[in-house]
């Protein structure tokens, strides 16, 4: 299999409906989705769609494709610059913040739903060496300056992961339980990048009380 397979189509047409695709995909999911329903989204006929991918799977690789090379340029691009850990994170944390309609989670579950082991391996290593491949690196540079510790980088960029994909989830969250309105839910919140870093990197425990308590897990101080 190419290197170049894992780069997206560029064609004007073809990133058109990709585009409408790929905003149904991860409204509806893949299964909810049928060609009629992106020909319309695209305002295309279905034989230009089909001049360009050969089916729903392909398209739904081709946006996926799409999504992970953007995140992987945007992730490069924010790094360049900060020299230490804690503003690499902040960086990554916001960049994998900042697009809500884009739910990483959905396109990996109907990955693995509903891709044959081809396409899904296609688009696991598009994933990994645009999107995880980046954290894991800020990782290995943390541990090498000693910044972070305990765990190794990949369990490191697999927990930071899972908690910006929490946070970007829970950011439109009301800051306070005062608030109980349904809508509330949908509005500004405390969670920030800064907050996400902050936490990964320190906790949420009174380390001083613990310690003095004996009640702080040994990995954690020692």
């Amino acid at each position: 299999m190419e290197l170049n397979d894992l780069q997206p189509v560029s064609a004007p047409t073809a990133v058109k409906i990709m585009n409408a695709a790929g905003h149904l995909f991860l409204q509806r999911g893949y299964k909810a989705v049928s060609i009629n329903d992106i020909i319309t989204a695209a305002e295309v006929t279905k034989p230009t769609l089909y001049y360009y991918f050969s089916d729903k799977e392909e398209l739904f690789v081709q946006m996926g494709l799409g999504v992970l090379a953007d995140m992987g340029e945007r992730l490069g691009r924010v790094l360049q610059g900060f020299a230490s850990t804690a503003y690499r994170l902040e960086a990554l944390a916001d960049v994998l913040m900042d697009d809500r309609d884009t739910d990483m989670r959905l396109m990996r579950h109907e990955m693995l739903a509903h891709l044959g082991p081809t396409q899904r391996a296609r688009l696991s290593r598009a994933f990994y060496q645009h999107m995880f491949a980046p954290i894991v690196h800020v990782m290995e540079q943390g541990l090498a300056s000693g910044d972070l510790a305990h765990y190794s980088a990949i369990s490191l960029a697999k927990m930071f992961m899972g908690m910006a994909e929490s946070f970007q989830e829970f950011a439109h969250l009301p800051a306070t339980a005062a608030d109980t309105r349904h809508e509330a839910f949908f509005e500004p919140s405390d969670l920030s990048s800064k907050v996400l870093v902050d936490l990964f990197l320190h906790g949420v425990s009174n380390v001083e009380r613990a310690l003095s308590r004996g009640t702080m897990p040994t990995a954690l101080h020692k």
